[in-house]
């Protein structure tokens, strides 16, 4: 807006001053507060939305239908096995994941207390009493929603969890902040 001014007075203005002003000043904060679901919802997708999580629901899927085609043809005993393959990365296995979720949330001290994130133009600064880690955007691997929560990789298997709820209203603040220091891997898209 600064440099409107200036132009229609008919000062020389430079928008890549006004930018940098701008993205030093850029800034969100919220509390978290990580509960078994969102956990679950993590543990979830990052199992099966891999390469291995997409090959074994195949194969999950596969043995259900040998098993519907096959059925009164093979020992039942052969059908019993293949349903219990396709049952356990179908159902067993996320029951699993619910419950260690649920497990993780209860005995984890870094979970039963508020988290409160500080998220600026130079990465993502993590508080908890009187802990305090800061990463920077050029550390982080990827950005990404998985229904109710936001995850931001460090790593394959290290990552922050923030739940939707969470961000509330500065949920497009956040966005612009990751795109701007992801660029390209910040797959997140604004709230309309």
């Amino acid at each position: 807006m600064a440099f409107l001014v200036d132009y229609f007075l008919g000062m020389d203005y430079n928008i890549n001053k006004y930018v940098q002003i701008w993205r030093l000043i850029m800034k969100t904060e919220f509390d978290v507060n990580i509960t078994a679901k969102d956990l679950f919802v993590f543990l979830f997708n990052n199992s099966y939305r891999k390469f291995t999580g997409i090959l074994l629901m195949i194969f999950s899927i596969g043995c259900i239908g040998v098993v519907v085609y096959t059925w009164g043809d093979i020992k039942l005993a052969n059908s019993i096995l293949l349903l219990a393959l396709a049952l356990f990365y179908l159902v067993i296995n996320p029951v699993i994941l619910y419950n260690k979720a649920k497990n993780q949330v209860k005995n984890n001290e870094y979970f039963n207390k508020t988290l409160s994130y500080i998220i600026d133009t130079k990465g993502i600064t993590v508080c908890q009493g009187d802990d305090k880690a800061t990463s920077n955007w050029d550390e982080m691997w990827k950005a990404v929603k998985f229904g109710s929560i936001v995850v931001v990789y460090v790593t394959t298997i290290r990552a922050f969890i923030l739940p939707i709820r969470c961000i509330g209203d500065k949920y497009n603040d956040f966005v612009d902040l990751a795109r701007g220091g992801l660029n390209t891997r910040c797959r997140l898209g604004k709230k309309k």
